[in-house]
């Protein structure tokens, strides 16, 4: 359950629409809450832009649970062309370790994980679990309350459905923001992830939250934000939240 919360930590912090600036730099923290209580550690995301290529660096660290994640891809116009994933984790003593990479000449998607190597094609296409959530922000940009991308999680390439379901001011480290809810589609099951995407701050997220049971629930918070567009000064000073 932790894996699938983390992965969707991945991002819906970055680029832009058509008329908006992409980001040029990123580094933000996020606090963690486990069943309603403050857990030690820091959550930090770094995303870095070269030229038409972005690299994505999240990480997290308390103890409970420990992970590493990066993506690298291409990206121009509002489209990603993910080259490389890879995500660690350990919790509880558990490891569990996988990565990508994909070949966008042979249209394939190479996994390796704990129980071997599978080729996959990505003749249909196929994002990596940091990399649609870019385009999932431009789709939130143009006004688009409902969107459906192809990701690759664990051995297979899966559907994956977000809806906006309403509106909600959060309260995060660097202020309170007017923010949409963006749900993921779940078929009916009472297993519940959303983030909070504030078009205030170039709709990037600032709360996520999953609820996997009536006694498992993780919601992560923006606590400090520094970031740049293309082209531009600074947008927003780091922060810390109030004491």
């Amino acid at each position: 359950m932790f894996k699938k919360i983390v992965l969707g930590l991945g991002v819906l912090l970055t680029t832009g629409a058509a008329g908006a600036q992409d980001i040029e730099h990123l580094r933000a923290e996020f606090s963690v809450l486990l069943n309603g209580d403050k857990t030690r550690g820091v959550n930090t995301l770094n995303i870095d832009r070269n030229k038409d290529q972005y690299h994505v660096h999240f990480s997290l660290a308390h103890w409970l649970l420990d992970v590493d994640q990066k993506a690298s891809f291409r990206w121009k116009d509002c489209t990603a062309v993910p080259e490389t994933f890879s995500y660690k984790t350990k919790y509880l003593g558990t490891r569990h370790e996988e990565r990508l990479v994909f070949d966008n000449k042979t249209q394939m998607v190479l996994y390796q994980g704990k129980e071997g190597d599978t080729l996959m094609s990505t003749k249909d296409g196929a994002f990596d679990s940091v990399s649609f959530f870019f385009e999932a922000r431009c789709d939130l940009m143009a006004g688009k309350t409902s969107f459906t991308y192809p990701v690759v999680r664990d051995d297979e390439i899966k559907d994956v459905t977000f809806n906006v379901v309403g509106k909600e001011v959060i309260k995060t480290g660097v202020g309170s923001f007017d923010s949409l809810i963006v749900e993921r589609d779940r078929g009916g099951s009472k297993r519940q992830t959303r983030f909070w995407v504030a078009p205030e701050l170039d709709y990037q997220l600032v709360q996520i939250s999953h609820r996997e049971n009536s006694k498992l629930s993780v919601t992560v918070t923006l606590d400090k934000l520094d970031y740049t567009l293309v082209g531009a000064p600074i947008k927003l000073a780091e922060q810390t939240a109030a004491n």
